[in-house]
């Protein structure tokens, strides 16, 4: 299939909008849940629990934007590139996994770190092969490379998170940092032309 500037676009602008979901939809999330448990000391806390949940699908339904993107990007891509972006697709799903079983309590958070790990492994091999393609138009390549960049300091972020006090500081701002960096990473994906190998 001959690579153009609508059939590049129409996959990436699902994962760009994926991605601005699923991230607005989990601060959202973050933030009516700690809404709700305050108010549940004074027995109000009932708005704030739907708006938790609302907020919560938004989420889910952000990772599934993103999912059927990728899945759509690979099918119009060469063989190799396709792998490497089934590598992100895998990822994702287990990310989706880890959201999922994080919920059980002590073996879901155990097993829900370890799906995290591993999924932050599987996209961080695939953008490693997709910034280094040869086949890849040259800005989706830079934009591979800014997303590598944010898994590995994702990886750091959480590790560094687990040092007690500093942590979350220094790992909240790791954090926002690879947030930026993968909305810039995506943007220069989405916006490539597919003819500029």
């Amino acid at each position: 299939m001959e690579l153009t500037i609508d059939t590049w676009k129409k996959p990436t602008t699902t994962i760009f909008n994926g991605i601005l979901l699923y991230v607005i939809c989990g601060f959202l999330y973050g933030m009516f849940n700690s809404m709700a448990t305050v108010s549940s000391f004074f027995s109000t806390g009932g708005f704030f629990t739907i708006l938790k949940w609302i907020s919560f699908i938004g989420l889910i339904a952000g990772y599934v934007l993103y999912i059927m993107g990728l899945d759509s990007f690979k099918k119009i891509l060469p063989e190799a590139d396709a792998a490497s972006v089934g590598k992100i697709f895998l990822g994702v799903i287990l990310g989706i996994v880890a959201l999922i079983i994080a919920f059980i309590p002590i073996a879901g958070w155990i097993l829900g770190g370890l799906c995290n790990l591993t999924s932050f492994f599987l996209m961080l091999i695939g953008f490693n092969s997709l910034k280094g393609s040869a086949t890849f138009p040259i800005k989706a390549r830079s934009g591979a490379g800014t997303l590598f960049v944010a898994m590995i300091l994702g990886v750091v972020g959480v590790i560094i998170g687990w040092i007690p006090l500093i942590g979350w500081i220094l790992g909240g701002l790791i954090s926002l940092i690879c947030l930026i960096m993968t909305f810039v990473g995506w943007n220069n994906i989405k916006n490539a032309d597919p003819t500029a190998v």
